[in-house]
C-alpha cells in the first residue's frame, strides 16, 4: 500500500472519527467507550499539537497518529502522550509504522523530547508496533483502569526524541 502522510485538516474529521470510533468499539486500543463527533476531532486541531493522517492511492484517510497532553506541570513540557490508529482494511500493511515513524519526527520538530502511551497489554499488535518504531517497553501498570467493567493491565512505552535520544 502506498501512504502519503500530512498534516490533518478540519476536513479529515469524520474519517477520523470513524476510524477513532471503530478503535473505541474494539476495546483494545483505548478506554474511551463513547464514540465521538466529528467536530470533537475538529477540536483536536485546535490544540496546535502535531495530528496527522495518512491516506492511501486515492487519498483516503486510513490512520491517523496525534500528540496530545501529558501534563501541565513544566517539567513535563517536552513530553507528550500519543495515539495511533488504523482503519482496519488498511492494518498490517505498513501504515501505523509510518505514521508512528512521521509523528516521532513531527513532535521532535515541535520541541518534543519523549513520546509516550499506555498499550493494553492484550493489544499484541500495537505492541509489536511500536517495538518496530523504537518505542522501548518500560513495564505493566497492573489494572491501570477499568474498560466495561474489567480491570486492563497497560505496558508503558516511550521513545526519545532528539538531544534525549542522544544522551541516554
Amino acid at each position: 500500500m502506498s501512504v502519503r502522510v500530512r498534516s490533518a485538516t478540519a476536513q479529515d474529521a469524520e474519517a477520523v472519527a470513524v476510524i477513532y470510533n471503530h478503535g473505541i468499539a474494539e476495546r483494545q486500543a483505548t478506554f474511551e467507550t463513547r464514540p465521538r463527533r466529528p467536530n470533537e476531532i475538529a477540536g483536536w486541531l485546535e490544540e496546535g499539537r502535531p495530528f496527522l493522517v495518512a491516506t492511501d492511492e486515492r487519498g483516503t484517510v486510513v490512520g491517523f497518529a496525534r500528540v496530545s497532553a501529558y501534563s501541565t506541570r513544566k517539567a513535563y513540557a517536552g513530553v507528550a502522550e500519543h495515539g495511533v490508529y488504523v482503519s482496519p482494511d488498511a492494518r498490517g500493511r505498513g501504515v501505523g509504522l509510518t505514521l508512528l515513524n512521521a509523528l516521532a519526527e513531527a513532535a521532535e520538530a515541535a520541541g518534543y523530547h519523549k513520546l509516550t502511551s499506555r498499550v493494553f497489554t492484550t493489544n499484541r499488535a500495537s505492541l509489536a508496533l511500536h517495538r518496530a518504531a523504537g518505542f522501548r517497553e518500560v513495564g505493566v501498570q497492573r489494572h491501570h483502569g477499568r474498560l466495561d467493567g474489567e480491570w486492563k493491565d497497560t505496558m508503558l512505552v516511550e521513545r526519545l526524541l532528539g538531544e534525549a535520544a542522544r544522551h541516554r
